[in-house]
């Protein structure tokens, strides 16, 4: 892998002159793996743990001219007007998984608890138009739950039904009816969404961890950000397929947990800053052991009495 280098260390695009390479200070760096492993950690709250291992990089500075420096980038340049289409699948690609990641901690984030999809009775095709429904949606749920949040997938079905399928937290046994009564909460959700959803009729399936202890907070957010890269593989690259509406806090950044000498030991250090009780969701090394990861959560009864 080769960089070409700024003096201020931003790399530096193809289509630069060499009159702008030499003012910028333009270097070419040669990457190549190195024997050691770096480790980080994102603490992401409710007990969810995300640990992330990789094999270091070493950069060495190749001793070459202003000239050989924009050759290379005038080749990367032609390379990307050749195989423009697969680059701009790869860029997608990227995205989808930028997406997964974040959705995914922010289901683990927010601790959800309950799953819900979306449905129509009619064939509703418009994504447009269910997103519409899915924001007036929450803003009737605003009056009967206040602070109520969550994360939304959007899936087109075979028959290119539109459904929506949600994680959100904490829902209350009962609410309130239009005539004072207490009412089961999901039947008032349900009577929510087909008021949104009117003539074309609309149902709501509702998964909730405390029937199913197996909807685990990471299960939730798996199921949950899958839908993005079923998004990518339908080929919609440049659709956004998912939202959140509410308060959440801004993600949290990696702590980095240094480096170590061999892969052993990189792994044994993410597995002993676990917490006494963790439950691994996640394990997994790649196939040229340059990268681990490894998700861990806290049973539910283990997590409510940490929030205690």
């Amino acid at each position: 892998m080769i960089r070409i280098i700024d003096q201020l260390g931003n790399r530096v695009k193809p289509g630069c002159s060499p009159a702008h390479l030499r003012r910028c200070g333009a270097r070419a760096y040669l990457g190549r793996s190195g024997d050691h492993f770096k480790l980080k950690a994102t603490d992401l709250g409710n007990g969810h743990l995300e640990i992330v291992g990789s094999r270091t990089m070493l950069w060495e500075e190749l001793d070459w001219p202003i000239g050989q420096i924009a050759d290379h980038l005038d080749m990367l340049e032609r390379h990307a007007e050749e195989h423009a289409e697969e680059i701009r699948q790869k860029h997608a690609e990227q995205a989808a998984k930028r997406a997964k990641k974040r959705v995914r901690q922010l289901c683990k984030g927010m601790g959800a608890d309950t799953l819900l999809t979306l449905t129509y009775q009619a064939n509703e095709t418009d994504m447009a138009r269910c997103k519409a429904d899915l924001k007036e949606f929450n803003r009737r749920m605003l009056r009967l739950i206040p602070g109520f949040r969550f994360v939304a997938a959007f899936e087109r079905q075979d028959r290119g039904a539109c459904h929506v399928h949600m994680a959100t937290e904490r829902i209350p046994v009962e609410l309130l009816a239009k005539n004072g009564t207490k009412v089961k909460s999901f039947n008032v959700i349900r009577a929510v969404w087909r008021g949104v959803t009117k003539e074309r009729g609309g149902n709501i399936d509702v998964q909730n961890a405390k029937r199913r202890m197996q909807r685990t907070p990471a299960r939730i957010a798996s199921y949950i950000a899958g839908y993005i890269i079923k998004a990518f593989e339908e080929g919609e690259l440049e659709s956004n397929r998912w939202t959140k509406y509410g308060n959440f806090d801004a993600p949290p950044k990696p702590v980095d947990l240094g480096i170590f000498p061999t892969l052993e030991t990189m792994i044994a250090g993410g597995y002993a800053i676990l917490f006494d009780g963790h439950q691994v969701d996640v394990m997994r090394l790649d196939r040229w052991k340059d990268w681990f990861v490894l998700y861990a959560e806290l049973p539910p009864k283990r997590r409510a009495m940490a929030e205690v």
